[in-house]
């Protein structure tokens, strides 16, 4: 989306509607999606703290649903999710003692 006048992209790297030049941010959210890939494939090798990583790193650049749900995934995965649910001491669910 352009950023100065909210026009959807139209796959060219200026705005169709104000003429601004999009580069910078089609190339933002180029980096974001090749992230969230890179932390799929690492869910899929089993590397759920590299996963997070890259899933924080893609957020932060550009912030998506799927972004949002591989990094509730992988920090599920890499059990940070539910650390961070309860406080000290308390039991989290499905804890064996």
């Amino acid at each position: 989306m352009c950023p100065v006048c909210r026009a959807r992209f139209r796959g060219s790297t200026e705005c169709s509607r104000c003429g601004a030049d999009l580069t910078n941010i089609m190339a933002l959210q180029v980096k974001a999606w090749r992230l969230r890939e890179t932390a799929r494939q690492a869910v899929m090798s089993d590397d759920s703290t590299r996963a997070k990583e890259l899933a924080a790193q893609a957020e932060e650049i550009h912030s998506t649903p799927a972004g949002k749900h591989i990094q509730f995934l992988s920090s599920w995965l890499a059990g940070n999710l539910l650390a961070k649910s309860f406080g000290p001491g308390e039991e989290t669910p499905g804890s064996i003692e």
